[in-house]
């Protein structure tokens, strides 16, 4: 004997057992589940620590941009105010160790002896990140 077709039996499987007040309908019209961004930054932090059962988000943050290599978008509206910066340009190359200039938003490669300004920001400089510090000479 088989069993009458139910309201069950109209649903989505990944909807088989869910509660309607787990879900809401996110701008696309799709229905996800609220707890989305809490379970994301869960699993986001056992991919990349902090290890442990507490952990404070600003951590989770932390240990991406490590992974990420810290590397920050360039916008013309920040100054990194920062001894010397890393700059990715648009073209894939990284120049190192550029040095803050006494001008406002200003930053030197000595290299190239190239000045890099909020004009280049977002432009032809598209990524910074603060450049590891020198070790020092103990010969």
């Amino acid at each position: 004997m088989t069993r009458p077709v139910t309201e069950r039996d109209f649903r989505k499987p990944e909807f088989m057992d869910a509660q309607p007040e787990d879900y809401e309908f996110r701008g696309d019209g799709a229905v996800v589940r609220k707890d989305r961004w809490e379970t994301g930054i869960h699993q986001i932090r056992c991919i990349v620590g902090p290890k442990g059962r507490e952990f404070e988000i600003k951590d989770v943050v932390e240990a991406v941009e490590r992974m990420a290599g810290n590397w920050h978008e360039a916008d013309p509206e920040e100054d990194p105010v920062l001894p010397a910066i890393d700059l990715r340009l648009s073209c894939g190359s990284i120049l190192a160790r550029c040095e803050r200039r006494t001008r406002p938003f200003t930053y030197h490669w000595e290299f190239g002896a190239i000045d890099f300004t909020n004009k280049d920001f977002g432009a032809d400089v598209v990524e910074w990140r603060e450049s590891p510090a020198i070790p020092a000479d103990n010969s």
